[in-house]
Parts: structure tokens; C-alpha cells; sequence
């Protein structure tokens, strides 16, 4: 049926949606800005470049799908509709995420912009403050900016196939994030902070530069979790010698003011706590896996290996994988009865 009449039809029968698929269209028909009672607008696998503003007519679309098309940037009349919920334009050209469209788009649920060449996230993000699911896999994306972790809604983000380098250490602040996708990239740590993401179900960061997991990971309530093609630790045997270690007077006096919170009549402690200089320093301070004794800023980077299925109580194999330790002292790690083993990377 032409495009045309289709939208005839529309207008007539007062739609609720409108599909133009398929249609080869390179401009949209101006009859489309006339359906205006539209909640659904569905233009995918056409030719688009831009968009008119007489869209702007249809106030009360919810949902549009603009997917394979040619788009090389949001088109600037998305801004002008308030009731957008869910945005799909994957499979296009765009070279960026206009800031001055997506700080509009504060009642957007969903946006996949999947398989584009978008390099950088724009810190506009941080306005789309009903986000919850975030699809940009296969860009060309360098970092996570500290933006979107305005965005406390999210539940999924899939940021697979592009160069993300590092992930940010306050993703822990995402709550509700449940699915995690970054695979195929270039990371290789994940921060213990991910811990904090208490009701991430998912994780998959296949194929990237990762060598052992973060013990907050153990806090997450994983099902899944994918990691094959990493450079994985492995359990195998290097001859080692005991050392006798000597600390700096820093950490010395770090670990007795820490020892000292304990005791809430301690003079050490009452002094420290008026200090604010010192209680920021402080605030960094970790616990041995073993002793649980605090420490500041020397530490034994340690691993053991856990069968992630049954340890992480996954739904899915995972095999073996190595989680990070951090022990407090050779004494720590020369005692007798734990699992633990030093580090040795290969030169």
C-alpha cells in the first residue's frame, strides 16, 4: 500500500499507530504530521536523513522507531515531543548523541542506538533521568562518562563491541542495574566498587583485558556471568621466598590510629576524629581477608580461585575464575590454613 494512503487511513481512522516500513522513503510525507493522535510512530529500514518539525504535531507519541535508516545525527524535532518513552534509531550513521536532544528526552524509558559510530556519550545524559535501559553496542565509545550515573534508573546498559578502556569506579552508584554488557573492549580491571551494584543479575565482559575479578563481587546477586577470551590468572606453581618486610612510618601510624578506633576511650582515637585532614585519609582504609585487621597503604595483592557456578551461584558455567585478595602482611600470607596465593605476572 503506498505511503499515502496508508496515512489516509490513519487520519480517517483516528490511529493510535502508524508503520511506514520498508517504503525506501528519503523524506518524510507531510500527511504524517496530520495523524496526530499517534502514540506509535515506526519508520524503520527506509532512507531517512532528517526529520521536519511539523512532527512536532504528534505531542503524544510514546514510541519511535527510526531503526536502519541514514541518520547522522538525532534529529533536533525529538526534542520538541515530551512523551517520548522508547527510542530506537540503531543500525544508522550517527557520528554523535546531540546533547541538545537528549537533555529533552526526560521522560525516555529506552534508547537503543545500537551499531552507529558514536564516539562519545555527551554529558547532556545526565538530564534523561527516567533511563533505564541504555543500547550502544557497536560504536565507537572510549570511556563511560561520570554523567550517567545521574541516570539512578538504569537496569541495563549494553556498551558491547566498542573501546571502552576503563569503567568508572562510581558505577557502583547504579542500584538498580541488573544487566551489565561489555564485552569486546578493552578493559582490563573491573572496579571492587561493582560490589555496590547489589542487584546486578547479569555481567558479560567477554573478550576484553581482564586478569582476575573483584572481591566485591561477591556481593553482587549474579545468575550469569560471561567471561571467556580474557587473560584470565591461572592456578600455577612459582618458586617464591619469604621476605621480611618493613613498612613505612605512614602506614605504621595509619594501622595504630585504625587499631585504635576499636576503643572508644582511646586518646589516639579522640585526637584523629577532630582532624578532618586525617578522617579523609583514613576513609581509604581496607580490611585483610585474613586477620581483618585494617590497612592504608601497603598491601599483599593476593588471589584464590572459585568454581564461579558454585561459589557465585550462577545459572550458568563459568569455570574457575581468580578474585582478588588483598592480604595485610607477609605474616598474612606465610600463616598456614587459607587459599590464598601472591601474584606473579609474567615479565
Amino acid at each position: 500500500m503506498p505511503a499515502d494512503t496508508s496515512l489516509l487511513n490513519a487520519i480517517r481512522g483516528n490511529s493510535k499507530s502508524v508503520t511506514l516500513c520498508n517504503k525506501s522513503l528519503s523524506a518524510i510525507p507531510p500527511l504524517l504530521c496530520r495523524v496526530v493522535n499517534a502514540r506509535q510512530l515506526i519508520l524503520k529500514n527506509n532512507k531517512l536523513t532528517e526529520l521536519p518539525y511539523e512532527l512536532e504535531n504528534l505531542k503524544d507519541l510514546h514510541l519511535i522507531n527510526l531503526g536502519n535508516n541514514s541518520f547522522e545525527l538525532l534529529p533536533l524535532v525529538l526534542g520538541c515531543l515530551p512523551h517520548i518513552d522508547t527510542l530506537h534509531i540503531f543500525n544508522n550513521q550517527l557520528k554523535e548523541l546531540t546533547g541538545a536532544v537528549v537533555e529533552r528526552l526526560v521522560s525516555c524509558r529506552i534508547l537503543n542506538a545500537n551499531n552507529n559510530l558514536i564516539e562519545i556519550i555527551p554529558p547532556e545524559i545526565r538530564g534523561m533521568k527516567s533511563l533505564e535501559v541504555l543500547c550502544l553496542e557497536k560504536n565507537h565509545i572510549t570511556t563511560i562518562p561520570r554523567d550517567i550515573l545521574s541516570c539512578l534508573e538504569i537496569t541495563e546498559l549494553h556498551l558491547g563491541n566498542n573501546r571502552i578502556k576503563e569503567l568508572p569506579r562510581e558505577l557502583g552508584y547504579l542500584r538498580n542495574l541488573k544487566k551489565l554488557f561489555i564485552y569486546k573492549n578493552e578493559i582490563s580491571e573491573i572496579p571492587d566498587e561493582i560490589g555496590h551494584c547489589q542487584s546486578l543479575q547479569v555481567l558479560d565482559v567477554s573478550c576484553n583485558l581482564i586478569t582476575m575479578f573483584p572481591e566485591g563481587i561477591y556481593h553482587c546477586a549474579l545468575k550469569e556471568l560471561h567471561c571467556d577470551e580474557n587473560p584470565l590468572l591461572e592456578h600455577l606453581p612459582v618458586l617464591s621466598q619469604n621476605v621480611n618486610e618493613v613498612f613505612y612510618l605512614k602506614e605504621m601510624c595509619a594501622r595504630a590510629i585504625l587499631h585504635s578506633f576499636k576503643d572508644r576511650n582511646s586518646p589516639l582515637r579522640k585526637a584523629a576524629t577532630i582532624r578532618p585532614d586525617i578522617l579523609s585519609v583514613l576513609k581509604d582504609a581496607k580490611k585483610c581477608v585474613l586477620c581483618e585487621k585494617s590497612y592504608l597503604f601497603s598491601w599483599l595483592e593476593c588471589v584464590h580461585f572459585v568454581n564461579a557456578k558454585s561459589e557465585l551461584k550462577l545459572n550458568n558455567k563459568a569455570g574457575s575464575i581468580p578474585i582478588r585478595a588483598c592480604l595485610c602482611s607477609y605474616e598474612c600470607f606465610y600463616s598456614e590454613g587459607h587459599s590464598y596465593f601472591a601474584v606473579s605476572y609474567p615479565s
